[in-house]
């Protein structure tokens, strides 16, 4: 998987990917509205190891783990990811950028160039999000690109280990190929 929008590069991640991607994933503050993290070393290289080779194999595809890849700086800025559905038309994207590139437009960016490759290539009818209530900044994100709220889910998202509540709610995102590609 290998395409290019205005200021990014998203493709498969490398090994060779391990600065990029442990200085996000190991940024506490980075990934606070995330289900993994803060990673160590070990974590980096291992969920490098699994990208890089048996999600890749699987057959048939289900998941796909992107790189977002500042074109000028050669430097991995970020992750996004779709996970499909058994009947592979439904998938849930999650995201994550460096907060030191975030305002920049770069989360807005990355998922609309993912948005329209699931939705021209892998062909899927619709694609949905989840997103922590206290994350206003991809709440916004989900928003512009016009995906719609389908509701807040209480206590959906699992807390990591030490949290003062183990749950938190979260909102749906979705948006449907039709609705996609009438805003074009």
């Amino acid at each position: 998987m290998l395409f290019k929008t205005e200021r990014l590069l998203l493709r498969e991640f490398s090994p060779d990917d391990f600065e990029g991607v442990h200085e996000y994933a190991s940024d506490h503050e980075n990934v606070k509205h995330m289900a993994f993290g803060p990673n160590t070393p070990e974590d980096t290289r291992r969920y490098l190891e699994v990208q890089c080779r048996e999600e890749r194999e699987a057959i048939p595809r289900m998941h796909y783990n992107i790189a977002v890849e500042e074109a000028l700086l050669h430097k991995v800025i970020g992750g996004i990811s779709i996970h499909l559905n058994w009947r592979r038309d439904d998938g849930i994207l999650g995201v994550i950028i460096n907060r030191r590139y975030a305002g920049m437009g770069y989360s807005t960016e990355a998922l609309r160039g993912v948005i329209d490759h699931a939705f021209c290539d892998l062909d899927l009818h619709r694609v949905h999000a989840v997103v922590d209530v206290c994350n206003p900044a991809m709440i916004h994100v989900f928003e512009k690109l016009g995906l719609r709220c389908e509701g807040r889910m209480i206590k959906r998202g699992k807390s990591r280990p030490g949290a003062d509540e183990p749950y938190f709610d979260q909102f749906g995102f979705a948006v449907l190929r039709e609705e996609w590609e009438a805003r074009k």
